[in-house]
C-alpha cells in the first residue's frame, strides 16, 4: 500500500504495530508519522511514550528493546527509527524476528530513503504488507490532494485555482502544499483563491516545463529544447527521472492521438488517460502537432535513452542532450 492510501484510511482504522516507510515524497512520510503520533500517543504522558532513534547511533538490539518496552501510563508507545536503509546486516538480522512477531503495545515506524525489497528483512516485511512507499502522485490524485490540503489549511480554492496549481506544480506533494499555503495567504482569510491569484504567487515548475520541452521537440526547435533541458538539469532533476517523465508524456500523447482519431471527447479522454479534463485538452492539442510515426519513433528513442542512462558511464545530462537533438 502507498503512504497516501494509509493517510486516507488512518482515521478509520487502528494503527498497525509496524510500518516500514520509504520513497521520494518525504512530505507524505512526515505527515503519516505526525498522524501516527496523534493516533498512538496522547495525553500528558505522550512525550514519555515516544522514542526516536537513528541508524548508526543505535543497534538492532536496542531498537527491539525500545519496541518491547512497556508504555508509561498509556496503552501504546511510538518508536521511530530513521535511515533504516543504511542499517547493518547484523542489526537487520536481530530486528527481523521482531518484525515477524511485533508487540501490539508499540507502533514501530522504520523510515528510509529507498529499501531494497530483494533483501532479506525488507523482502519478508514487504510480503507481510508492512512496507509502504511514498511516491509522487498520479495525475488523477493531484486535484483531490490539493482539495484535501486546502481543507486542512482552511484555504478556499476556486475550481480554476485548483486546476492552475495542478498544471503549474505537478505531482510533488511538498510543492503542492506550499502552493496551497501561499495562495491562501495571498487571497487573505475571507477570500476565495482564484486562478489569477495562483498565477501571481505560484511559479510554474516541473510539469509545465516538460510540456514546453515536448512542444519544442515537436516543433523542431532544437535550441529552445536544449535550453529547457538545461533548466531542468540545473534544477537538479535526475536524468533517469526526466527520461521517464518524457516517455510517459509521449505515451500519453500517443493515447490522446488515438482517442482523438476515434472521436473521443475531452471527458472521455480524461477518463481513459486518468488525467483531469483540462490536461486531456492540452494532450489532445499537443498530439495534433505530431505524426503518429513520429511519436512511435520518439518513444523508441527514449527507450534506448533509458537503457543508456542505466548502463553507460557517460554523463546523464550528455545522454539526454543527444536524445533531444535526435528527437528534434
Amino acid at each position: 500500500m502507498n503512504v497516501l492510501s494509509i493517510l486516507d484510511k488512518l482515521e478509520e482504522t487502528t494503527p498497525d504495530p509496524v510500518y516500514l516507510l520509504h520513497g521520494p515524497q518525504r512530505f507524505l512520510i512526515d505527515k503519516l508519522v505526525a498522524r501516527l503520533k496523534e493516533a498512538v500517543v496522547d495525553g500528558p504522558m505522550a512525550e514519555f511514550n515516544i522514542s526516536r532513534q537513528k541508524t548508526g547511533a543505535t543497534t538492532g538490539s536496542e531498537i527491539v528493546a525500545e519496541a518491547r518496552a512497556v508504555p508509561m501510563m498509556a496503552t501504546r508507545r511510538l518508536v521511530i527509527v530513521e535511515d533504516v536503509d543504511k542499517m547493518k546486516v547484523a542489526d537487520m538480522e536481530v530486528l527481523d524476528p521482531y518484525l515477524a512477531k511485533p508487540v501490539n503495545e508499540t507502533c514501530l515506524v522504520l523510515v528510509g530513503d529507498k529499501f531494497d525489497l530483494r533483501r532479506g528483512m525488507f523482502s519478508r516485511a514487504n510480503k507481510r504488507g508492512q512496507v509502504h512507499k511514498a511516491e509522487a502522485l498520479a495525475e488523477r490524485e493531484i486535484v483531490p490532494f490539493i482539495k484535501r490540503r486546502a481543507k486542512e489549511r482552511g484555504v478556499k480554492l476556486s475550481g480554476g485555482a485548483q486546476a492552475a496549481i495542478c498544471a503549474a506544480v505537478g505531482p510533488d506533494c511538498a510543492a503542492l502544499d506550499d502552493a496551497v499555503e501561499r495562495s491562501g495567504l495571498y487571497a487573505g482569510p475571507d477570500g476565495t483563491v482564484s486562478q489569477e491569484d495562483v498565477a501571481q504567487v505560484v511559479s510554474s515548475i516541473r510539469q509545465h516545463t516538460v510540456f514546453e520541452l515536448v512542444d519544442a521537440i515537436g516543433n523542431r526547435r532544437q535550441a529552445n529544447a536544449l535550453a529547457l533541458l538545461a533548466r531542468l538539469l540545473s534544477n537538479r532533476e535526475e536524468p533517469l527521472r526526466l527520461s521517464a517523465m518524457l516517455s510517459r508524456h509521449v505515451r500519453q500523447l500517443i493515447g490522446a492521438r488515438v482517442l482523438t482519431h476515434n472521436g473521443t471527447d475531452d471527458r472521455g479522454m480524461a477518463s481513459a488517460l486518468g488525467v483531469p479534463p483540462f490536461v486531456a485538452r492540452k494532450l489532445s492539442e499537443q498530439a495534433g502537432r505530431f505524426r503518429g510515426a513520429e511519436l512511435e519513433s520518439a518513444l523508441a528513442r527514449l527507450a534506448r535513452t533509458d537503457v543508456d542512462l542505466k548502463s553507460s558511464r557517460r554523463s546523464g545530462g550528455l545522454i539526454l542532450e543527444e536524445t533531444v537533438m535526435d528527437l528534434c
